[in-house]
């Protein structure tokens, strides 16, 4: 399991992580201040967007 300095989003993160890995369909889309990431076992089915989410919104918009 990845670990952060604050494991409280892994632990928000692994059903997540987990569901992407069972589901060759699924996509897992993070977006996330610094801590956008996931594991290389779904990394080709993963959308990970390090920034701002108000300033990433506004970009998309």
């Amino acid at each position: 399991m990845v670990r952060t300095e604050n494991n409280i989003p892994v632990i928000i993160k692994y059903p997540f992580w987990q569901m992407t890995s069972e589901n060759p369909k699924a996509v897992y889309a993070c977006l996330n201040f610094s801590e956008a990431f996931c594991p290389e076992k779904i990394e080709k089915q993963s959308v990970c967007i390090d920034g701002d989410c108000g300033d990433v919104i506004r970009r998309l918009l």
